[in-house]
């Protein structure tokens, strides 16, 4: 029997039919290149079994007051406006999958969440994305540091990340999904070549010490230094004696970023937060909302005035050489 006709059938033969449809969508609708899949295929799997655990029902008797009552479930939990919508969306990306299959769609032609989706949260917009302030961020960077030079090894790889995003304005994905073959020495800097939102490949300049020298620290104690010569995964996990073990993920390092910013006095955090604050900085040091938007690889002005609101005080870069050149000839 088919995945398809068991899925179709009703009673509890169906239900492992289910589960492995669920990993069918997950798997057939993530991209193989993203640096994510692994994490984003499991967010997928989860939000559909955890709704038709939730609602008790075969797929084709769900309902759309069956999601909002899910919805309001998720609410209850106290999770994030785009925690809900995000896993909202994916039981929806799955019914539009099923739709899809000549078989189950005979039997399952109507996507109950269509009705049900709540409004798309609004970008950004959430305390979790607001920028730290210098204080936070010193307070923040020393807390890592301080562990670090203990020789806590998974301190030293989270301070050469904490880094990483801080002096460079990159998005979590790539920096975490950095490999060996990605960084180049060049004097006395690093050149990090990496594929960014949109597909495009973008190669910058890290000239900041102390990314090298967190970065140095942290191969040279988990004995890989000649990982910049390989295309292995820069960050490893090191749950093991402190051995190196597989890629690191992003959700460990954000797990761990919380705890730093807990010891730092900082109540909630995201990842996301060191590119705003990464912005907030450019933009301050500029006065210019066209060097802020090149700084963060944005295409779109509009994006970047979603991290800085205004520029409070726009630099003078002008006026000593016109006032130069308004007194030549006198």
């Amino acid at each position: 029997m088919s995945e398809s006709t068991a899925i179709a059938l009703r009673g509890n033969a169906y239900q492992a039919a289910l589960r492995n449809a669920v990993a069918l969508w997950a798997e057939a609708t993530t991209a193989p290149t993203s640096l994510r899949r692994d994490e984003l295929a499991h967010d997928k799997r989860e939000a559909a079994n955890s709704f038709f655990s939730f609602v008790g029902k075969h797929p084709s008797e769900v309902t759309p007051l069956d999601v909002t009552e899910w919805r309001r479930e998720l609410e209850a939990r106290n999770l994030k406006p785009a925690t809900v919508y995000a896993r909202i969306s994916r039981l929806s990306s799955f019914y539009a999958w099923v739709m899809r299959d000549p078989t189950l769609g005979q039997v399952i032609n109507n996507n109950p969440v269509r009705l049900a989706r709540p409004k798309a949260p609004k970008a950004y917009q959430t305390e979790s994305s607001k920028a730290l302030d210098d204080t936070q961020l010193r307070t923040l960077v020393n807390v890592v540091r301080t562990k670090a030079a203990t020789g806590d090894i998974v301190a030293k790889r989270d301070l050469a990340i904490l880094l990483f995003l801080l002096l460079t304005g990159m998005r979590r994905s790539e920096v975490i999904g950095l490999r060996g073959g990605d960084l180049e020495r060049a004097e006395d800097m690093l050149i990090v070549r990496n594929k960014v939102k949109g597909g495009d490949y973008v190669s910058r300049e890290v000239r900041d010490p102390q990314v090298q020298v967190a970065l140095n620290d942290y191969l040279e104690c988990c004995g890989r230094l000649r990982a910049l010569e390989t295309n292995g995964p820069l960050w490893t996990r090191h749950d093991r004696a402190g051995k190196s073990g597989a890629q690191l993920t992003s959700h460990a390092f954000s797990h761990n970023l919380k705890s730093y910013a807990r010891e730092a006095g900082i109540e909630k955090i995201h990842v996301h937060q060191t590119r705003h604050t990464f912005a907030r900085m450019v933009a301050e040091e500029t006065g210019s909302m066209m060097e802020t938007q090149d700084a963060l690889g944005h295409r779109n002005l509009s994006t970047t005035r979603v991290y800085v609101q205004r520029i409070s005080i726009k630099r003078d870069k002008h006026s000593e050489h016109i006032s130069k050149r308004l007194s030549e000839g006198k």
